[in-house]
């Protein structure tokens, strides 16, 4: 089995879907969007069992949507000997970025540490998430609509934080090792940690980032982001900009909005950092310290 990255490659995380037909339309919707065009096309398909007339018939809505299938990960035995009869290339998503041992952290200068704190940082904890049953078929929207549940989510907070154990799933990222990342992390990359991730760059539309703690972009966040990889639906997924293709955390997984379909964020310095965090089975996005 091969392992690494094609040039000009786009990371689709399909690992959430239960039967073919999930695949295919969250793979055309993905699709769809500009930024996967004329691109080398990295499909994680899970568990679920392809034979080869589904297979083929996912590589043609590829090729249809103006892009080329590059190759698939599966944990499926029979979608990998559908894939070998086709001819289809199988690879393992690995760091193409290789990662400091956790024992010898990398330096990260006093101003950048600083400056991370002072955006990032507030009071607020992750309220507790309602899972969805395996009876919840189709993948959430992105909610942004934060700031119009806070009272809620305040009151929903006070009555978890009597709970040992919910408490211990909060602060379970200011335990873990932190992965410093001073680049842009380009189409195709994957980054995954032990620990939480802070990245100073962006995130482009088909790299992925995966953190078992919580995940930090000082720049734009335009790919795909899974904070909490571990089932810890309390961590939380910042940006100076979150504009995803796919996120999740812990167990839950959404989709940017049909309706917000806009592959790149103009640059700013007026940025207004922006939070995500589950609640009530959904993953919702909500601004930090929009009053400062």
């Amino acid at each position: 089995m091969d392992k690494g990255y094609v040039e000009n490659g786009f990371i689709v995380d399909l690992t959430s879907a239960k039967k073919t037909s999930e695949i295919i339309y969250e793979l055309s919707r993905v699709l769809d969007m500009p930024e996967s065009k004329d691109k080398h096309i990295c499909l994680k398909l899970g568990s679920v069992d392809l034979n080869q007339s589904e297979l083929t018939s996912i590589k043609t809505l590829v090729e249809l949507m103006e892009s080329q299938l590059a190759f698939i990960s599966t944990s499926s035995e029979t979608t990998l000997n559908s894939a070998t009869a086709l001819d289809i290339k199988i690879s393992e998503f690995t760091n193409n970025i290789e990662a400091p041992a956790f024992e010898t952290q990398p330096e990260v200068s006093d101003e950048i540490s600083n400056e991370i704190d002072n955006i990032f940082t507030q009071d607020e904890q992750s309220p507790k998430t309602e899972q969805k049953t395996e009876e919840d078929d189709e993948i959430s929207p992105i909610v942004r609509d934060g700031d119009s549940i806070a009272e809620e989510i305040e009151e929903h907070e006070a009555k978890e934080d009597t709970d040992e154990e919910i408490l211990a799933k909060k602060n379970e990222a200011e335990n873990l090792p932190t992965l410093y990342l001073k680049k842009t992390i380009r189409s195709g990359q994957s980054i995954s940690s032990d620990g939480n991730i802070v990245v100073i760059g962006d995130v482009n539309p088909g790299a992925e980032i995966i953190a078992k703690g919580d995940i930090t972009v000082w720049g734009i966040l335009g790919g795909i982001a899974h904070a909490g990889w571990g089932g810890n639906n309390y961590a939380r997924i910042r940006a100076l900009k979150l504009n995803p293709v796919q996120i999740r955390i812990g167990e839950v997984f959404a989709r940017r909005p049909d309706t917000v379909n806009i592959p790149f964020v103009q640059k700013s310095c007026e940025y207004i950092p922006e939070e995500a965090f589950t609640y009530k089975g959904s993953i919702v996005i909500r601004k930090i310290h929009e009053g400062n």
